[in-house]
């Protein structure tokens, strides 16, 4: 047995729990943990935050309304414990074309969260009001961002060279390895995602190498 997919209801914790006994009983090699994937049957945080996003970007009135939002719990002191003043910008939409264009929605939404939600359950948007976040959804959007943060600081590092080359490149490759590597011991509930990043990363390196002219980039 490799894994097993469940969403996060306590009974599945259990049940894990107990099928590791099972297992271990039996010689087999199991972890509760490690051998389960979570929220695979009841989360698509990404897509909920696509809707968030198009949900309060749908009119120009909705979209003042929000930084109007912002802009008054900013004057009464601030958002959360301890409170923080919020920048007034609006939210991002997922732009396919753009690179970073995931991480960026993700990033803005968390960002202005307390906002978002306060303006969602404001009286005059019951429409939209079921587009914001439980806690489980919330924690999880941002373990993702942490994820994606990693591609868009590399692709940022890359497109500041006014000619990116190989020689910059791979080492940034073998970096990125590095640090989602690491990433996956500290985000156990993603580390099917990030291991599978690694596998691709490691399948376009180990091609690479076989090509004479990489070699040559490198030896600059």
């Amino acid at each position: 047995m490799s894994t097993v997919t469940c969403d996060n209801a306590g009974n599945n914790g259990t049940m894990m729990e107990e099928i590791e006994l099972e297992l271990t009983a039996l010689g087999i090699p199991f972890n509760s943990q490690g051998n389960r994937i979570r929220y695979a049957l009841t989360l698509d945080p990404v897509g909920a935050a696509r809707k968030l996003v198009t949900a309060c970007r749908a009119s120009g009135q909705r979209r003042e309304t929000f930084e109007k939002t912002i802009m008054e719990g900013n004057e009464a002191g601030g958002w959360g414990d301890p409170p923080a003043i919020l920048r007034v910008v609006g939210l991002l939409k997922d732009v396919e074309t753009r690179w970073s264009a995931t991480f960026l929605m993700i990033d803005r939404v968390l960002e202005q969260y307390q906002a978002v939600d306060k303006f969602l359950n404001a009286p005059g948007q019951e429409e939209i009001a079921h587009h914001s976040f439980d806690p489980m959804t919330l924690r999880v959007l941002q373990d993702i961002r942490r994820f994606l943060e990693i591609f868009h600081i590399v692709q940022e590092i890359v497109s500041a060279e006014k000619t990116p080359t190989l020689s910059i490149v791979l080492p940034m490759y073998e970096k990125l390895i590095v640090m989602l590597n690491d990433l996956a011991k500290d985000l156990d509930e993603l580390s099917h995602a990030i291991k599978v990043s690694v596998q691709k990363l490691e399948e376009y390196l180990s091609l690479s190498r076989r090509t004479k002219i990489y070699s040559l980039a490198m030896g600059k």
